[in-house]
């Protein structure tokens, strides 16, 4: 924050004046100023008095004439710049206080507030140089140690924001708020043992700070210290007695136990005294999740009417709303992108902290020019790693060009793992004997997925159709929501179902550990109600990723990943794991996801359509810019084709207006757009596109095979990494391997030559689902036997 202003000569102290005498005072000024409208001086009074009276809107707009009719807009540039930040109009901010400090750089004020009005606005790297000019003009201060560490932690520079708080506390050793900050810094370093000591220093000097307790319960929480979080929680008791955070604290401490009933109980009553209370409502939200978004959502719109500018408030609110898929999906979406803007209008600062919530957003809306503004991967991804959030990465891993890129996110998902790793212990695993023709393989598959969902489509058969007489399956889920019809004929189909939502990790490690698997395989990564992090306990011999995380996990306590010579990069430095390589296929199309229930249309769409119709289905997320310039300059060389978007974001006014915008620019009439906004019943609309369109470098995996399996050829770029490669392994166990590019340039010429040979289309409309089952992608048994041979072969 600023500094205060230099203390006045000492005189008597005088009481503050009432809300009243503000009033009449305020009353007095204009009544003067409508009889003298251009009297710079009560222009300037009424600013100031109504800067005083938090009015920050209305006092710049006031300070604005003043300065129009005759006042020092240099000698006003520090009340005015301020007004304008309060009120969110940060580049004014900067605009009126600028000028002034550059005429005046040794003024240790106007360095220091211009550096924190250029955080506020977002401009963190111009900040820097002024606040370390501001701790150079006044070296006693603490007030630009803090500022400069607050903008160096904005600009995931840990090591130098730990730092400037240091600097602050040694001139200062007594504040309790930068013993906090320093602790918040030192554990984005991971430096658990110094954050912990920053943080009861910090708790002991301000034993009233709500947000100092809560972050020390959470920090001894995670170090699995529940005792002694429970006695910071008393200490909150007994400092705030009229104050709820005591409850919603103990409440963490007994969702962290999985008694989630209880906790559910105990902010429910917090809520039914205080309806607005933000840490309680947010916490419910947290519980709810995806098990029950539509209260998740209701318990943080309340918190967000009762704080609407809160900016985590803001955050939760956008990413649960971007999450949920009752009612109207698209409405929910829209609402979103509305706060989601605000949000990013009235915290430029926050954006980097906020960003994975914004860029969900901006990415499902398809408004690139706003996730550009949201910052880099190379700024972003040290700041989610820092926050232990790794599943941020899943939506960036199509945001690379070199090779350098690719090595920079296998890196990043290294040192999450390490960091991961190094607070957890592995499990004591019992002997098992060595694997011979009386042991049977155990084999585990762990996912919140095992049910009616696309990691099923390819899960099923191993979980159906395997050998009982050599192999004991074993399935592992923490799903939050009903068992459904799937999940049902799963556990009837295999040796033993496990279904333990809301478990703590430790304990779901320790009871894998009982079933004495061989080889475990994890099949969520760090999608929703997964828990990764169990795969760095060890609760097998031997782990594995497959399937629900199209790159490597991060942990090097995973053992393989599971490969075909089509995915396996051709450089071994893209995987962190051994690679567990089929000889065919990395998947089979199940009977669940793929069979004959939806028709395939006579003839093809150009026929039926009078045009002929490209389209995708692929996430939004994995647009890219060179992606869309490559879709655009597919249009462009088939005069008279369209393009076909199908999915749950494309009947939103703002995904069509923005996609509209983006052909636009790239030469494409908006005109030549169709939309179907569609979300689980979208397999007949693929009679509708003559040729998929592959997104890249992050390609389809799930969406093309359903391409394929309804008969509609995808074309592809194969890229260096896993992530760029799985449709080029689908195509080519389809024998497709002619649709996959290796350059943009041929990207578009394959998409012109298949739009001109309608021969060729006609064909594999009506014969690829007989092609797949001829040929390992849809060979089931196959898939099936090489799996286990090979899972035996790397557990001997």
């Amino acid at each position: 924050m600023p500094p205060p202003a230099p203390l006045a000569a000492r005189t008597p102290a005088r009481a503050a004046p009432s809300a009243a005498d503000l009033a009449r005072m305020e009353a007095q000024l204009r009544e003067r100023i409508l009889a003298q409208p251009t009297s710079g001086m009560h222009w300037q009074q009424l600013a100031t008095l109504l800067a005083q009276t938090g009015r920050h809107a209305e006092a710049a707009d006031a300070f604005a004439r003043a300065v129009e009719n005759g006042a020092s807009a240099q000698a006003l540039a520090l009340p005015w710049s301020l007004a304008l930040s309060n009120a969110g109009r940060h580049a004014e901010a900067v605009a009126v206080l600028q000028p002034v400090q550059e005429r005046k750089p040794k003024d240790f004020v106007l360095a220091n507030t211009l550096g924190v009005l250029l955080k506020r606005a977002g401009r963190l790297d111009e900040a820097v140089p002024l606040l370390e000019m501001a701790r150079k003009l006044d070296p006693r201060s603490v007030s630009p140690c803090q500022n400069l560490g607050n903008t160096q932690e904005l600009r995931g520079d840990f090591a130098a924001a730990a730092a400037a708080f240091a600097a602050g506390l040694k001139l200062d050793p007594r504040n309790g708020e930068l013993w906090r900050l320093h602790g918040r810094a030192l554990r984005a370093l991971n430096d658990m043992d110094g954050a912990l000591a920053s943080f009861e220093k910090a708790f002991g000097l301000d034993p009233r700070n709500r947000e100092i307790g809560t972050t020390l319960i959470g920090l001894l929480l995670e170090r699995g210290e529940n005792e002694r979080a429970l006695g910071v929680v008393q200490k909150l008791r007994i400092a705030l007695p009229d104050d709820t955070m005591a409850e919603v604290m103990e409440g963490r401490i007994l969702l962290r136990q999985g008694r989630v009933a209880e906790a559910r109980e105990r902010l429910e009553a917090v809520i039914a005294r205080r309806p607005g209370d933000r840490p309680a409502n947010m916490l419910l939200a947290r519980l709810h999740g995806d098990g029950d978004r539509r209260l998740a959502n209701e318990a943080l719109e309340r918190a967000f009417a009762a704080e609407p500018d809160n900016p985590e408030v803001m955050d939760a609110l956008v990413e649960s709303l971007s999450r949920s898929r009752y009612d109207s999906e698209v409405a929910h979406l829209e609402r979103a992108y509305v706060i989601a803007c605000r949000l990013m209008e009235r915290h430029p600062d926050r954006v980097p902290r906020y960003a994975r919530s914004l860029r969900t957003v901006f990415q499902r809306v398809l408004d690139l020019p706003r996730l550009e503004a949201t910052g880099t991967l190379a700024q972003l991804a040290p700041l989610w790693l820092a926050e232990n959030r790794l599943s941020a990465l899943h939506y960036e891993l199509g945001q690379v060009e070199t090779l350098e890129d690719r090595l920079q996110i296998v890196e990043w998902h290294r040192q999450w793992g390490r960091r991961e790793e190094s607070t957890i212990k592995p499990v004591s695993l019992p002997a098992r004997p060595a694997i011979h023709a009386e042991r049977k393989l155990r084999v585990g598959f762990m996912s919140s997925d095992l049910r009616n969902h696309p990691v099923t489509y390819f899960a099923l058969p191993l979980l159906e159709s395997y050998d009982r007489d050599r192999v004991q399956v074993f399935c592992y889920s923490f799903y939050e929501g009903e068992r459904d019809g799937v999940q049902q004929h799963i556990e009837q189909k295999v040796y033993a179902f496990r279904w333990w939502p809301r478990q703590p990790s430790a304990k779901v490690a320790e009871d894998i550990a009982r079933d004495e698997l061989d080889i475990l395989f994890e099949l969520g990564g760090s999608t929703a109600m997964n828990k990764l992090d169990v795969m760095a306990y060890r609760p097998a011999r031997i782990g594995a990723s497959w399937l629900g995380y199209p790159h490597s996990a991060g942990l090097e306590r995973i053992d393989y990943i599971l490969t075909d010579p089509y995915i396996r990069p051709t450089d071994p430095r893209l995987l962190i794991e051994k690679a567990f390589e089929m000889p065919d296929s990395w998947v089979t199309l199940g009977r669940l996801g793929f069979n004959d229930r939806v028709p395939i249309e006579d003839g093809t769409p150009e026929e039926r359509q009078g045009a002929l119709t490209f389209g995708t289905m692929n996430n939004p997320y994995k647009y890219t810019t060179k992606c869309l310039d490559a879709w655009a300059a597919v249009l462009r060389a088939v005069p008279g084709s369209r393009f076909l978007f199908v999915r749950p974001e494309a009947s939103g006014e703002s995904f069509v207006r923005n996609a509209g915008e983006v052909f636009s620019a790239r030469g494409v009439d908006p005109s030549r757009l169709d939309f179907v906004g569609v979300r689980g019943k979208h397999l007949p609309y693929y009679n509708r596109i003559d040729i998929a369109l592959d997104s890249f470098p992050h390609v389809g995996g799930t969406t093309t095979c359903e391409t394929l399996w309804m008969g509609v050829p995808t074309i592809t770029l194969v890229g260096a990494g896993f992530p760029e490669r799985i449709s080029y392994s689908n195509l080519s166990n389809a024998g497709l391997g002619e649709l996959c590019a290796h350059s943009a340039e041929e990207f578009v010429q394959i998409a012109v030559a298949l739009a001109e040979d309608r021969a060729k289309r006609r064909l594999w409309r009506t014969g690829l689902r007989d092609m797949i089952r001829a040929r390992p992608l849809g060979d089931v048994q196959r898939f099936v036997d090489a799996f286990y041979a090979k899972a035996k072969e790397v557990c001997a």
